[in-house]
């Protein structure tokens, strides 16, 4: 019988490739119980649910397809990347587009400047003309060498501006058109059909899309996340609100129809033309994934419906939420799943820079090899103002799970895939060697991972499935102590009265929330004996060789 584990995946568009073969080579000893991700990662991880689905139906073929999936995309169809195939653009988008795909199959500027200026030129072609009526007056009104150097700096002039014009042009354009496409310059139907049937394709499942609640039967829990835009916030899908809904037509111009008439008669319908959501066990996996996946400006954000009860009482009609990538508010949602003592491993792959400061040439995955181990930051040297802005929009976006990398428990949990600058992210146009090269990257880095968390682990090795373990208790412990001695000093303090003393006595009238009070104040009283008795000293607290950074045990709400 296999062993439990979960699995966390990083979003980074097709540097997803890495993920068949990581997931693949943990499938040889582990039975995925929780699995999760973010944009490409939710791809992944919708894949790697499908296939552990069928497993538990019987059938170990669904790993075996989804581990020959890189070299599918890898292909080609009509001479064109089956990978780039997946992202088209919608008509009115085309043409920037264009200028993209040239950009990331040649790497060239000279070409891509070609491919601007043939595509938006309706600017610069008026200012060429003008800038040639101004060449000919000057030829025709004066003579001499000074009559031509101005004639050469107009035309100098002019291709400036005619680059500069089509640029302009360019901008304008998708100023005005992307409102219309859902902020997207593609709306993602090619990828969205191509996913929708590879996930039912994996799963063996036909004459319906595979659900959450498919999973569930098998004891199969996927989670992905996404980012409302309109309440500034992530949310975890499947949702547990039942707030959101959704409009029939803004749904086709997204999903396949199978998967529109799905939610469609599985979502109570409202009296203003909207539907309800499903409930989770009847949601779609690729809805979720779809969600999670909507990169900013390149696919469309998904339109749901809700109402802001806190506006005026007269105003609250519904009105659209826009749900964009998961990444934009946790590109590597590194705690989920996780628990204060875990009983089975969460395992997790991040997808990091190779870079000369940290790394030798050639190396492809990097795991910390002692429990001090990836305690330090990994520095992002910062010398130019581009550089500086994108540090910026990373830290915004990437703090918190960075933060959660250095914990003790976490380091040892985590393999870092490491990407060159041509691998992945948004090289639509990778050939097949470097698809296939990324794909083994992420089968290196698994395996170490099933090496230490096997039953017989190498007798070198030092970050086992015990170690773990033990690491993470080590770490809860002087958390749980501070908490409870935090709750000792101020159950009966009465600096601003009532204490929580008061409150539960029945010294003061409570305000809400009525419920067995004596009950809870006998409990409460024997906690607080309890601590003050035997955590005198804080044992655990009071260990000067533990594992550093200390966590902090803190009520935060679930996304």
């Amino acid at each position: 019988m296999k062993k439990k584990c979960d699995v966390v995946m990083k979003g980074g568009i097709t540097s997803g490739i890495v993920y068949p073969g990581a997931v693949c080579e943990l499938a040889k000893d582990f039975r995925f119980v929780n699995i999760g991700g973010t944009s490409a990662g939710a791809i992944a991880a919708a894949l790697t649910a499908a296939a552990e689905y069928r497993r538990q139906e019987g059938s170990d073929a669904g790993f075996a397809e989804l581990a020959a999936l890189p070299r599918w995309l890898a292909g080609k169809d009509h001479g064109q990347s089956r990978l780039l195939g997946l992202f088209r653009a919608a008509p009115d988008t085309a043409a920037f587009f264009e200028v993209i795909v040239t950009y990331l199959e040649t790497k060239n500027l000279r070409r891509t400047l070609f491919a601007l200026l043939k595509q938006f030129n309706r600017f610069g072609g008026m200012m060429l003309a003008a800038a040639a009526i101004v060449i000919a007056l000057l030829v025709f009104l004066a003579d001499g060498i000074g009559a031509w150097m101005v004639v050469a700096l107009t035309l100098i002039g002019a291709l400036i501006g005619y680059v500069l014009a089509a640029a302009i042009e360019a901008v304008v354009h998708l100023v005005r058109v992307l409102p219309q496409q859902g902020f997207g310059i593609s709306r993602g139907e090619a990828l969205t059909q191509w996913l929708s049937g590879e996930i039912d394709k994996i799963a063996a499942i036909q004459g319906k899309p595979l659900t959450f609640g498919d999973l569930a039967k098998h004891g199969i829990n996927l989670e992905v996340m996404t980012t409302n835009l309109t309440h500034g916030r992530p949310y975890r899908m499947p949702f547990e609100t039942k707030a959101f809904s959704f409009m029939v037509e803004e749904m086709k111009l997204l999903f396949p129809e199978s998967i529109v008439n799905w939610l469609t008669t599985h979502g109570r319908p409202m009296p203003d033309g909207r539907h309800r959501l499903p409930e989770p066990n009847d949601l779609p996996v690729v809805v979720a994934v779809r969600m999670s996946l909507s990169f900013p400006v390149l696919l469309s954000a998904v339109p749901l419906w809700s109402v802001d009860f806190g506006r005026a009482r007269t105003e609250r009609e519904a009105e659209r939420c826009w749900f964009s990538d998961g990444g934009i508010t946790s590109n590597f949602p590194v705690h989920f799943f996780d628990k204060p003592l875990p009983r089975w491993p969460t395992f997790a792959f991040n997808l990091a820079e190779w870079t000369d400061r940290y790394h030798v040439k050639g190396q492809s995955i990097h795991l910390p090899r002692t429990n001090k181990g990836g305690v330090l930051e990994w520095w992002t040297p910062i010398h130019s103002l581009v550089q500086f802005l994108g540090a910026i929009v990373t830290t915004m976006q990437n703090w918190r799970d960075n933060m959660l990398l250095r914990l003790p428990g976490q380091r040892d949990r985590i393999a870092h895939v490491l990407l060159e600058g041509d691998e992945g992210g948004l090289n639509l146009a990778m050939q097949e060697e470097m698809i296939a090269r990324i794909a083994a990257k992420g089968a290196s880095a698994a395996a170490v991972l099933r090496e230490r968390y096997s039953d017989t682990p190498p007798p070198d090795a030092k970050l086992t499935w015990r170690n773990h373990k033990w690491v993470r208790f080590l770490a809860l412990m002087p958390a749980i102590e501070e908490v409870l001695a935090s709750w000792a000093e101020a159950f009966g303090d009465r600096t601003a009265p009532p204490s929580y003393d008061d409150l539960l006595s029945g010294a003061v009238p409570l305000p809400g929330y009525r419920n067995n009070t004596a009950r809870m104040h006998a409990t409460a009283l024997a906690l607080l004996r309890h601590v003050r008795q035997d955590y005198e000293g804080r044992p655990f607290g009071s260990v000067r060789k533990r594992p550093r950074p200390e966590p902090l045990l803190r009520p935060m709400p679930r996304e």
